[in-house]
This record gives structure tokens, C-alpha cells and sequence, in this order.
């Protein structure tokens, strides 16, 4: 905590030295995140039995100033229970600009500034966890109709037992009365390292259309259905030398009301992770490296569906309180996922009598990103 408190010391001297103080803003935050996630699998081919359980507290201090200009610094503190007592850190930097229609972000920054709704065929629930931090930038547009958004993580630099990989990936929407639609998309980028040559490429598409049927019934929360399809195309340069090309349908449907939701998602095609495992003589089995969504997309069987019901609650202070049972089917068998999370956002703009126009002219617009995205559909 020590490199923590120097930060904030700096920042809070420029912030009182600086002559034009009066155009600058102190601007802090502090984000907890409790999970509890038991999956029990045994019964599928596509997955493995696990428990997750840990905390994470990400405190961020920095400076705003301008229409929308802030530099932020902070430390991803984590620990994962039942390992070891000691605690990960990771540096988070970043530059963002942010108004009613742009947000952009330069550096190390949580994975959770993220404005796209991506299908979990692209990120997994571990991942959302485990990789809470994007290493590049994004930059995303929302206007009254819809939003686009594109990034780019560099996610491992070529070393001993490391391989160089990045990732670019994209989500939009445009919805018009009860009817949108959209698309997520990424090219991920899988390299060598100093003792395995090759190169991997996974493109993966996903375009969509729906119908949110709140415009007629707005008592309800969720009450949408989604059909789209996803298509892969996938190329080990060194061991194959091909693109293959898997793919389906996906359907999707949400309810929620009170508090209390269903969202079911059903998938219907070939497994969208063919190198997984090994498929060659010589091939490494590429596993979740390569693959940073679900693992039951690699269903042999082509069906994969996810049953998700759930109760949760923002409390009037934005903690957030959620419980659920999660069923997936992966043409081989049952498997059965109970979770319970708890989500407290902290920040300076919480404490202000009138969060509006001025946080927006010292960098802290009253929206600051950390909300749903504008289709706030899916369980989160």
C-alpha cells in the first residue's frame, strides 16, 4: 500500500500547488468485489469442477480536470481463498476522457469500464475475475439509439514460457422501439514464445437481433428474446495451416422481475474450440489460453444450454447483492453452478450534495461508467 499512499500524496500536492486548482479535481475510487462460485461438473465433458472464492478491493486515485480529462492510478489488490494469505497486486494507470457521447481509455484499466454486452461464448465468468484488467485502450460512442464499442488488450509479452498475444475485440447496438440489433466481434492474436513457435488465429463473430418487450410491459426488468448466430474461423499456422470454420445458432431469453430473473441461453451447433485439446501430432492442447470464453462452447455434441435463475438487489447506498443457480447442458450431461456476489462501488462523487454539471467540468461526468451497458438485459 506503501507505492498507494505516495501516489495519492502527489497527486493531491499538484492538485493544491497548481495555480489553475480551481479548473482540477481530486478524484478517487474504491471498488469491492466478494465471489463465490461452486461449479460441480463432474457430470460434462466440456468442463472441470472448481471453486471460486475470493475478494478484491481496487482503490484508484487521480486527478480530473477539464470537460471529461482525468488520470487515474490504483492498485488491483486480490485474494484468492484457501490459497495463501498473501495478496496479488497489479498497478492500474490509465488517461480517459469522458462526455455524454465518447469515453476513452489509454493504459492499465478495469475490465469493468467496459459499455459492450459480449455473449459469454467470448469471456467467461472466470475471466470477467481472474482478468480484471485490460492492458491498451478503448473507446466507445452511445448515442439515443445504440452504442459502438472497440478495444485492444495486449495480454501476454513473448518470454520464457510466455507467449505474445493480443486481443481486438467489438460490440455494438441499434435499437429502435422494441426491436435492435447488434453484434460482438474479436480477432485474438495467439503467438510464440522463446520454446513453442506457431501462430494461432481465433476470429470470432457474433451478430444478433431481438425484441425487448419492456417497451409494452415496463413493470418488468428484463423480457427480451435474442437469436443470433456464431461463427468462428480458426487457423494454427504451424500445426494445420487451414481455417475451420465452426458455428451456430444462439438463442437467447430473459425475465426479470422484482428482483428475481431467468436468462437461458440456448446454443445449437459444431464446438467453437476445436484446438482445445490436441487435434495433430505435435500439437499443444491450446486450453483456455487460446480460448477466453466458456468452456462448454466446445460441446462435441452440438447443443450447449445455460439455465441461469437468480435473485439480486441494488440497495439505495449501490452495493449490489446477488444469488443464483446456474444449470448447464452440454449434450453429455448436467452440471450445476450456485454463486453468490457482492459488488460495492465507492467513489468521491458519492459524497457530493450535487454530483451533476460540476463533477462533468473537473473530468468526473455524473455517469462515470460503471453501470450496465444501454441493453441492461442479461444477469450480471
Amino acid at each position: 500500500m506503501k507505492i498507494l499512499r505516495i501516489l495519492a500524496a502527489v497527486t493531491a500536492a499538484w492538485f493544491l500547488l497548481t495555480p489553475d486548482a480551481a479548473a482540477q479535481r481530486f478524484l478517487w475510487n474504491a471498488d469491492f468485489d466478494f465471489r463465490f462460485d461452486n461449479r460441480e461438473y463432474d457430470a460434462t465433458a466440456s468442463a472441470r469442477s472448481e471453486t471460486i472464492f475470493g475478494v478484491r478491493l481496487t482503490p484508484e486515485v487521480g486527478l480530473g480536470w477539464g470537460r471529461g480529462n482525468a488520470v487515474m492510478v490504483g492498485l488491483d489488490l486480490f485474494s484468492d481463498f484457501g490459497t495463501t494469505t498473501d495478496v496479488s497486486q497489479q498497478m492500474i494507470v490509465y488517461y480517459r476522457y469522458r462526455d455524454e457521447r465518447f469515453d476513452v481509455h489509454f493504459g492499465r484499466f478495469p475490465r469493468r469500464h467496459l459499455m459492450g454486452d459480449y455473449s459469454k461464448a467470448f469471456f467467461s465468468d472466470w475471466v470477467d475475475f481472474y482478468d480484471s484488467n485490460l492492458d491498451g485502450l478503448m473507446a466507445n460512442w452511445r448515442g439515443r439509439h445504440g452504442y459502438v464499442e472497440l478495444a485492444f488488450d495486449w495480454n501476454g509479452k513473448i518470454g520464457a514460457g510466455q507467449r505474445e498475444k493480443f486481443m481486438i475485440f467489438s460490440a455494438g447496438q441499434l435499437q429502435y422501439g422494441a426491436f435492435y440489433g447488434g453484434y460482438n466481434a474479436n480477432m485474438y492474436h495467439f503467438a510464440c514464445s522463446f520454446e513453442e513457435n506457431g501462430v494461432v488465429d481465433n476470429i470470432l463473430i457474433y451478430p444478433f437481433a431481438g425484441a425487448d418487450f419492456r417497451t409494452f410491459l415496463p413493470a418488468f426488468s428484463a423480457l427480451y428474446v435474442q437469436v443470433g448466430w456464431l461463427q468462428s474461423f480458426q487457423r494454427d499456422r504451424l500445426y494445420v495451416d487451414r481455417f475451420v470454420k465452426p458455428g451456430g445458432m444462439q438463442i437467447e431469453l430473459g425475465v426479470e422481475r422484482w428482483g428475481f430473473g431467468i436468462y437461458n441461453t440456448l446454443y445449437l451447433g459444431a464446438g467453437l474450440m476445436p484446438y482445445y485439446d490436441s487435434v495433430v501430432e505435435g500439437q499443444p492442447a491450446y486450453g483456455a489460453e487460446l480460448y477466453p470464453g466458456d468452456p462448454f462452447y466446445r460441446t462435441t455434441k452440438n447443443i450447449y444450454n445455460r439455465l441461469e435463475v437468480y435473485w439480486r438487489h441494488r440497495f439505495p447506498s449501490g452495493v449490489m447483492f446477488k444469488v443464483a443457480s446456474v444449470q448447464h447442458y452440454d449434450g453429455t450431461g448436467w452440471g450445476w453452478q450456485q454463486q453468490i456476489e457482492l459488488e460495492v462501488p465507492l467513489s468521491d462523487k458519492m459524497f457530493r450534495k450535487h454530483p451533476g454539471p460540476k463533477a462533468e467540468e473537473a473530468g468526473q461526468p455524473a455517469s462515470d461508467g460503471r453501470g450496465e451497458s444501454p441493453r441492461s438485459r442479461k444477469a450480471k
